[in-house]
């Protein structure tokens, strides 16, 4: 794989803080999530089809996710009724890690700020705690936390406060449009991972990447 960044150059200057998506950037999450949306499909009496919508429930949040999946009504009130009482931890299992995330990560920690902003829900820190990265990050911020998921960029911008930093002073590592609009919104710079096509301050393939693109 190519280990050099493209479309910009290193910062002369590196950030203070780098900010993470999970799905699709942290954790290799698509099993995971087709296997956690037809379990509740089942549950409610309908046909396992999570796969027909791949891309909404890898980027969007739970209730979004859901509605893509029965729409609104009875149903889709016992999906939501029961995904509160059900047991998430068998589906974390199915998590993995991106190659050379737990490498750069602990180095990146030694020279800057980390934090997580996701539209994962219920389920963020304890999918971070079972790889045993949750103390990488001083902060984890989700929908829960700011009332809307992204790209409302009011997520990004609880996390900036929280952060006491500007959006100036930090990237975000993200890999869906929805991550592209929530930076759009914010004033705060993209790092696309694995995603060409999105408009972004730079582009990434490899985790390795990362350290070098921010100058360190």
């Amino acid at each position: 794989m190519n280990t050099a960044a493209h479309n910009t150059p290193a910062a002369r200057t590196p950030p203070r803080a780098v900010i993470f998506d999970l799905d699709g950037v942290i954790f290799d999450s698509l099993a995971a999530n087709v296997a956690f949306y037809n379990h509740i499909l089942e549950a409610i009496g309908q046909p396992p089809r999570a796969e027909e919508a791949l891309d909404i429930i890898h980027r969007e949040p739970m209730d979004i996710s859901m509605q893509a999946l029965v729409g609104r009504g009875p149903e889709y009130d016992r999906a939501m009724a029961y995904w509160r009482t059900m047991d998430s931890a068998p589906f974390l299992d199915l998590l993995s890690l991106y190659p050379y995330v737990r490498e750069t990560l602990d180095g990146l920690r030694q020279r800057l700020t980390l934090a997580v902003a996701t539209n994962r829900t219920l389920t963020a820190r304890s999918s971070l705690a079972r790889f045993d990265l949750l103390e990488f990050f001083v902060e984890v911020v989700t929908p829960l936390d700011a009332g809307v998921p992204k790209p409302d960029p009011a997520l990004m911008l609880l996390l900036l406060e929280r952060l006491r930093l500007s959006p100036g002073e930090v990237v975000y590592v993200g890999d869906t449009n929805v991550d592209q609009g929530v930076c759009e919104g914010s004033g705060v710079r993209l790092i696309a991972f694995r995603n060409p096509h999105l408009r972004a301050w730079a582009h990434v393939d490899d985790f390795r990447q990362i350290p070098g693109l921010l100058g360190l």
